[in-house]
């Protein structure tokens, strides 16, 4: 019947304050995955200059840099660095290949001397613990931009990323969008939206009287998440 209305009831066992601080963790985490997860390319020897103009807060290298591997540093908590990747010829074995150490410590105790030598004593100048990390502490780390923000964040985020999908795949009163169509949006994001809006807008009561829509079905979702996959990386095109 057309203009029938229909009553949305509450997410059952979700409270609204809950629902609440889970849309405030992914709005945030969101915010921080745009600003830390690609940090800004800049020569190795801008370090310097930015240790010597006081703007440093925070060093960060890899074991095997310059060979391989990543240095970063931090303007501010939302504001990161790499050095672009650059590695001398002498680290490496002509022959065999191989990585040779004792060329690469060398080059890298030397760099890091001019580092301490222009670094304000404020500024962490500390190691990585490696490019990747794997199994369950992996996991719990979630995008490496949450710890260039504050480390404590990252469980939290993967925490409020997981309970979403958990949400998303066993319930069944969506009204936006079927379980199909919101599986394809998560994969760009949509986890903040289905908080916001799943089974009913958070800014409207839990049993307020809402118009009856069309859900977006299977196909729609993929379309929808293939042109917001574009649109992103079309955005990140022209930013950087």
């Amino acid at each position: 019947m057309q203009g029938a209305q229909t009553v949305v009831p509450a997410w059952k066992d979700i409270p609204y304050g809950v629902r609440l601080a889970l849309l405030f963790v992914l709005a945030l985490s969101t915010v921080v995955v745009h600003l830390n997860q690609d940090p800004r390319l800049r020569g190795a020897e801008e370090l310097i200059s930015d240790l010597r103009s006081g703007t440093v807060t925070e060093v960060v290298y890899d074991r095997d840099w310059p060979a391989y591997g990543t240095l970063t540093w931090a303007n501010g908590p939302l504001s990161w660095n790499e050095a672009y990747f650059d590695p001398p010829d002498d680290v490496w074995d002509p022959v065999t290949t191989r990585l040779v150490p004792q060329p690469l410590e060398r080059r890298q105790e030397a760099f890091l001397a001019q580092v301490r030598e222009a670094a304000d004593p404020s500024v962490e100048i500390r190691r990585s613990g490696g490019p990747q990390r794997f199994g369950m502490a992996g996991m719990l780390m979630g995008s490496p931009a949450y710890a260039r923000w504050w480390e404590p964040f990252a469980p939290v985020a993967v925490a409020a990323e997981l309970l979403a999908w958990l949400l998303m795949l066993t319930r069944r009163d969506n009204r936006y969008a079927s379980r199909w169509a919101w599986l394809w949006m998560f994969l760009v994001g949509g986890s903040l939206l289905y908080v916001l809006l799943e089974p009913y807008p958070l800014w409207r009561g839990p049993y307020e009287v809402l118009p009856t829509r069309v859900r977006l079905d299977g196909t729609q979702g993929f379309a929808l998440a293939v042109a917001i996959f574009f649109g992103l990386g079309m955005v990140a095109a022209w930013t950087s």
